[in-house]
């Protein structure tokens, strides 16, 4: 009798108290240069050392530029395998959709032409269901619904763009110095066609780097987007993103303490945030953060305290940038050239153990939660005459 009412414990727990499996998946790491034209033997030895510290998630670019060089024509082939290699690899990926085509964008000759929104006039015969047709906006929208519809058995969440909110990322047609305007657009277009190619989907935010310091980080840059008088941003996302670079404890609560308020002041009390971007250096020269400016132990203490912080800030997964160094070739005076947990060559530091440390925790919080939960269920059924608790197990005894 008595595992007769387990069973039906176990089952009710299952279907009363389902599993969040976002939050089983906590942790993960962005990976620079996952892109096509990276050499199969480096993405697979990649991919394993992402594995080899637990990350859940991936964060790689899905460059606009490359999968729709020209008008109908689309170039997957590549993605395709990073994806599937991903996927196969135990991976949940959120795919980061940026960087505009020459024949979409607003400005086609300028050598930066890949930072700029789509052109407002007619380009095709395209038509959105967003009232406009033939603009390079109507072919960001069909573009978003082609990639949702492909992916749609592999790819769950779709982050637009990246760090908007920086002049450097996304430039302004107007030179105005400011891209809330378009982006909201845009993000109005993209939010569309994901939700038509597969209406399961979510779009997460382009990551804003939300910086209240950095001068070329406009400011006040998320409710700007929100209050658009045309594309009003919070109808077009599912989960907010931001970035904390490089900020003391104390400024990360707060920044997501804001970030909170500014979601329950327009409506978005129900929408999750994530942190796509947490980064910090080993560098001595560059640790500019009070109590991590030691080297290479600082740099170890700060992923642990920061990445604990974030999580216990119940934001919903954080992402650690960047997986491994960037290239040999760039600038010593880049302070982020050291910020992964591998070297480039890909031998594991000690802030790569930090972080596995982290994510297997994780995992462990995430079952003693459901074992609490079977436990909650046991005492509400304690009526059940023929349950006896003289043979129940106390939790405390478990072991993980």
């Amino acid at each position: 009798m008595f595992r007769q009412l387990f069973l039906i414990i176990f089952i009710s727990t299952l279907l009363l108290n389902p599993v969040n499996h976002t939050t089983d998946k906590p942790l993960g790491v962005l990976i620079i240069y996952m892109d096509p034209g990276i050499e199969h033997s480096r993405a697979l030895k990649v991919l394993d050392a992402a594995r080899n510290i637990d990350a859940k998630w991936i964060r790689i670019g899905f460059i606009w530029v490359l999968a729709n060089p020209e008008k109908d024509v689309y170039s997957f082939k590549e993605f395709d395998w990073i994806i599937n290699q991903s996927i196969a690899h135990g991976f949940s990926i959120l795919p980061v959709v940026m960087y505009t085509p020459r024949w979409v964008s607003s400005k086609p000759l300028d050598e930066n032409y890949y930072l700029y929104p789509p052109i407002e006039d007619k380009i095709g015969n395209y038509s959105s269901p967003l009232g406009t047709n033939g603009t390079g906006y109507d072919y960001l929208y069909k573009f978003a619904k082609v990639i949702a519809s492909r992916y749609s058995d592999r790819i769950t969440h779709w982050e637009f763009w990246n760090e908007p909110d920086m002049r450097g990322s996304l430039l302004s047609p107007r030179n105005d110095n400011s891209t809330s305007r378009e982006y909201a657009k845009m993000l109005a277009y993209f939010y569309k066609g994901i939700k038509d190619g597969n209406p399961m989907a979510k779009v997460v935010l382009g990551g804003l780097a939300d910086s209240l310091d950095e001068p070329s980080c406009e400011k006040n840059y998320f409710e700007k987007i929100l209050q658009d008088e045309d594309y009003p941003a919070i109808n077009n996302f599912d989960i907010h993103n931001i970035h904390t670079n490089f900020r003391s404890l104390e400024e990360i609560s707060k920044q997501i303490e804001r970030n909170r308020e500014i979601l329950n002041r327009f409506g978005g009390e129900n929408k999750k945030i994530w942190i796509t971007e947490t980064s910090y250096t080993p560098v001595r020269r560059f640790q500019n953060i009070p109590g991590y400016t030691s080297g290479e132990r600082s740099f170890n203490k700060y992923v642990k305290d920061a990445l604990k912080l974030e999580l216990e800030s119940e934001v919903e997964v954080v992402f650690w940038a960047v997986l491994h160094d960037y290239k040999p070739s760039t600038p010593e005076s880049d302070p982020y050239k050291y910020s992964g947990l591998y070297t480039y060559d890909l031998r594991l530091k000690k802030a790569g153990v930090v972080f596995r440390n982290i994510a297997d925790n994780s995992k462990t919080d995430i079952w003693n939660e459901f074992i609490q939960k079977i436990y909650s269920n046991i005492f509400l059924m304690k009526w059940f005459k023929q349950f006896s608790l003289r043979n129940y197990i106390p939790i405390d005894n478990f072991k993980i």
